[in-house]
């Protein structure tokens, strides 16, 4: 398959997702809403009734006692034909007076259920064919001694559902069509250089397979093919320039040899090497990546056709909704014009002015709290005289002109003395989708980033892999080196030409082979001199050419992003979670337990951690994560099924586990498969797509547990960590990779991790800066911000929407804050201004107990950390290289990330505790104090200290 057609593949796959997640959520939220309005408009109809039936029950007498029950109940169906029936029941579910023509006996029991489950004193459920909408009469000490229920056919309901649900469909199959199209437009003119690249591979291969493989003039590149490469020129010119070189080579090795032809028809093979290790060849800097490139190239566009996309379908789903709903918009408009005409009715019959009307507009404004579509009531007599609400200008006007608008006149001796208006808010639905629109913002956001992680992959694995591959190969054969070979599987021209050139060098390995051992003992002396010239300039031997297997700091990319996605989607609600579960520790203050899975997750994570790289020398990295990845999707599993506090603190723990050995496992094939000079940059990668994996999960997780339930979220977790594993089995290689040069192993040093304390300063950085920002993390992030958004009101989703903004405040942050004070300013003074601004935010949303107070908190906290976090590891190093020089690097690391950790649990569950005896915006309080409190003892030992702490990387040399 082209690399055009799998990128069409790739782009439509996405756009797809995007506009199937819409469509879905945009069904539900209207099948919801729908269903909201039919059950609020019922709930008028069951209140007008019971109001009829109250002040017998206020008196202390039965609903049986009302003589006029069936009277009530059939004037009040009579408001809506629609209604099925309207029964009044006692709390044991004996129907004591009905409007259905069968005069049923008992309610059906899922509404005896739904009244004695009711926290209000309204209710509603539905069956298979109806809807139910009821209301429970309390006496004077507020038992339920009465309840009426109106039941409404769902014929109407289900039409208009599937209506819509195909009219969705329909725009979403259509634009994801016409998108798909501009995509393969779009891709067939970006990738044209790529495309006429291969192309000409195509023509250079089948020269020289005319030629019988053994040469061939390769055809010149002229100006205007060169041109039509675009960017991609210079490496597709080199590379016909090397592979010219390299079969000039492969001529002049096969005339030395002789006979390559009966070599290369030659079954047998030389001889292999028993210990053979494939040689791991380090591909384009990270900086310069071909595959980054093209991805950057093309995310633009991806990003405009997700987010096109996105807003058409978001367009016509608004429109087709209105559609929907206007007529029970209209039904519900309709009955409260006629409730309120028939009470205002009723009180000028009894001789009461329009004027004097007592109470008039808190009737009205109960009115709009139970129908939230309407901005307005009001009673007018050629002027307004009584009214609620906030007028529709825009709309008053042509409705009244209309000819079908519906009119509720008063009237006084059948002549009209007034009318009733009443104006519907035109952006209630716009409101009632903004949540929509919202998670709709949250999907296309993620589905960028995946993209782009998606696209680098997959042109790593169609274009720049194969053709670094190729280029490698072609490099060494150029320069006379033919003792390596390649295995690959593909059909385009860089998997053919690489193919070719290793079925070259093994048949100049088998030619040699078979020189060496023809020669006679008369022809040792020249012959042997002759064939160890050639040996040793081509890199020939008896034994098979070295199989290279290439290791791409691309390999790790898409797993580590979908696992750390995976891993973070609970974020939003985990604490709330963990709360609901039952708790058999009934001793044990409700906030510490509450904290206990996320305590047992980092002491996993702290156990785990220092195994990591000595599994990773002893399985491999691919065989590491494959293995942790199974006790991982068990605990995701086992924490959808988990109905205990201990049974979640457990699988938690297990998943804190399996995410220490993979985080870490992916952390060292970045440091084993890069140079040592390339490792900075490299590990910058790394932490942007693990920051971008963690944004990513954060933000979904709350959308997930809002649309699907909390515990429902966890099987979406296990499923992506096994398609990270398949990524991980398909991308990444069998064979160990070699240990880059300067990495050490965990273990390798025998210093203990409380030996670096004997330095004020390096205690300083550890208690007054770095466990503060690990319990910022821990129990700020973690806990308190879930459990206090859930008491202002906000949903899961909203929580994601607020925590995602304190890991793109530290993506955004940290390589900003590297590149603007790198050599302008103290890394301990950066450190320090990060704390102070984490500190100061935190002390403000505590005090400001709102859900934006809690917004500005999180994501001001998330700038300082951003900014305090990056210069740690730099003030570490500087003190390994002084106070701790006789510990080392690595020791002094060790200890800090350790320890720190131990800080952050000790921490989270002291805060934890606190919260129970003084609230959540109190414990927010508390820790930001403690991160002032932290900068300043930091500072202070650092003056203490002879000065601050500079960074000696720069005089290194």
């Amino acid at each position: 398959m082209s690399i055009l057609w799998r990128s069409w593949i790739t782009f439509t796959a996405i756009i797809a997702t995007v506009l199937i997640v819409l469509a879905v959520l945009s069904s539900l939220q209207h099948n919801a809403l729908y269903s909201e309005l039919i059950r609020q408009r019922l709930s008028v109809v069951a209140q007008t009734t019971a109001d009829a039936f109250q002040p017998v029950v206020n008196l202390g007498l039965p609903i049986s006692m009302v003589r006029n029950a069936r009277e009530v109940l059939v004037r009040t169906q009579q408001t809506d034909p629609k209604i099925i029936a309207i029964h009044a029941f006692n709390p044991t579910g004996i129907i004591v007076q009905t409007t259905h023509p069968a005069d049923p006996d008992n309610v059906p029991d899922e509404v005896k259920l739904a009244q004695s489950l009711a926290d209000d004193v309204q209710w509603s459920v539905e069956s298979a064919t109806e809807l139910f909408s009821g209301i429970s009469i309390h006496n004077a000490v507020g038992t339920t001694v009465a309840n009426i229920v109106v039941v409404y056919p769902k014929e109407e309901f289900d039409a208009h559902t599937a209506a819509v649900v195909k009219n969705i469909a329909t725009i979403t199959f259509a634009l994801l069509i016409i998108f798909s199209a501009a995509a393969y437009l779009l891709l067939r003119l970006r990738l044209a250089g790529a495309v006429r690249g291969l192309s000409r591979l195509d023509l250079v291969l089948s020269s020289i397979r005319r030629e019988g493989g053994g040469g061939g003039e390769v055809p010149p590149m002229t100006e205007a093919e060169g041109a039509n490469l675009g960017f991609l020129r210079s490496d597709f010119e080199t590379l016909e320039n090397n592979l010219h070189q390299a079969t000039e080579n492969f001529e002049t090795a096969s005339n030395g040899l002789g006979d390559t032809d009966d070599a290369e028809a030659d079954p047998l093979p030389v001889r292999e090497l028993s210990d053979e290790q494939p040689s791991v060849v380090l591909t384009s800097p990270p900086g310069t990546s071909l595959a980054n490139l093209i991805a950057r190239k093309l995310m633009p566009w991806a990003g405009l056709l997700i987010i096109g996309s996105a807003l058409i379908l978001g367009l016509f789903t608004i429109r087709t909704v209105n559609r929907s709903i206007e007529p029970e918009i209209a039904n519900r408009t309709t009955l409260m014009g006629t409730v309120i005409n028939q009470n205002i009715q009723r009180a000028v019959n009894a001789g009461v002015p329009l004027g004097k009307l007592v109470g008039a507009e808190q009737y009205f404004g109960n009115f709009l709290h139970e129908f939230p579509e309407v901005a307005y009531i009001g009673v007018a007599t050629g002027r307004i005289i009584l009214e609620a609400g906030q007028r529709q200008v825009d709309v008053y006007g042509p409705r009244r002109s209309s000819k079908d608008v519906v009119a509720y006149p008063i009237k006084s001796d059948d002549e009209q003395i007034g009318y009733i208006i009443i104006d519907v808010d035109t952006g209630y639905i716009a409101r009632e989708f903004e949540n929509v629109l919202l998670d709709l913002a949250v999907v296309a956001l993620v589905a960028i980033l995946l993209a782009f992680e998606v696209l680098v992959v997959m042109m790593s694995v169609s274009l720049t892999a194969p053709f670094n591959r190729l280029q490698h190969l072609v490099t060494l054969q150029a320069g006379g080196d033919f003792s390596n070979r390649v295995e690959s599987r593909g059909k385009h021209a860089f998997d053919r030409i690489g193919i070719l050139l290793s079925e070259r060098a093994e048949a100049l390995h088998r030619a040699f082979a078979r020189a060496w051992e023809a020669m006679t003992p008369g022809e040792r002396g020249d012959r042997a001199h002759s064939l160890n010239e050639l040996q040793s300039r081509f890199g020939l031997s008896a034994r098979r050419p070295k199989l290279m297997v290439f290791s791409y700091l691309n390999d790790i990319r898409l797993p580590l992003f979908l696992f750390a996605a995976a891993d973070e989607l609970p974020l939003a609600f985990f604490p709330l979670y963990a709360r609901a579960a039952d708790n058999p520790f009934g001793w044990l203050d409700a906030g510490v337990v509450i904290s206990l899975p996320i305590a047992g997750y980092l002491i996993a994570i702290l156990v785990g951690s220092p195994y990591a790289r000595p599994l990773a020398d002893r399985f491999g990295h691919r065989n590491l994560i494959l293995l942790a990845a199974v006790p991982t999707i068990v605990a995701h599993v086992g924490l959808y099924l988990a109905t205990n506090i201990i049974e979640i603190v457990i699988y938690r723990s297990i998943a804190g586990f399996g995410y220490a050995i993979v985080i870490l496992a992916c952390q060292d094939y970045v440091l084993d498969v890069v140079s040592k000079q390339q490792r900075t940059r490299s590990l910058g990668i790394y932490s942007g797509v693990l920051f971008a994996g963690i944004f990513c999960g954060t933000a979904m997780g709350g959308v997930l547990a809002d649309r699907l339930g909390q515990d429902t979220v966890f099987l979406v977790s296990a499923a992506l960590v096994l398609v990270c594993a398949l990524f991980v089995y398909r991308l990444l290689p069998g064979r160990r990779s070699p240990r880059s040069a300067g990495v050490a192993a965990v273990g390798e040093t025998s210093a203990s991790i409380l030996a670096p304390l004997r330095s004020h300063r390096f205690s300083a950085l550890l208690f007054g800066v770095a466990i503060p920002f690990n319990v910022l993390m821990q129990a700020f992030v973690s806990y308190l911000v879930p459990l206090h958004l859930n008491d202002l009101g906000a949903s899961a989703a909203d929580t994601g929407r607020v925590l995602m903004g304190f890991f793109l405040m530290i993506a955004l942050m940290a390589p900003a804050t590297a590149r603007v004070t790198d050599g302008r300013f103290e890394p301990a003074l950066v450190s320090v201004f990060g704390a102070v601004l984490a500190g100061v935010i935190l002390l403000v949303g505590a005090a400001w107990e709102t859900q934006l107070g809690v917004l500005i908190a999180v994501w001001g906290a998330g700038v300082g950390y951003g900014m305090g976090r990056v210069p740690q590891v730099s003030i570490a190093m500087s003190i390994a290289e002084t106070d701790l020089a006789h510990l080392g690097s690595n020791a002094v690391l060790g200890s800090l990330r350790t320890l720190e950790r131990i800080g952050s649990i000790i921490g989270l569950v002291s805060i934890a505790l606190l919260s129970g005896f003084t609230g959540y915006a109190a414990a927010i309080g508390v820790v930001g104090v403690w991160v002032l409190a932290g900068a300043a003892a930091f500072v202070v030992v650092l003056i203490l200290s002879r000065g601050p702490v500079r960074d000696r990387s720069g005089e290194q040399q």
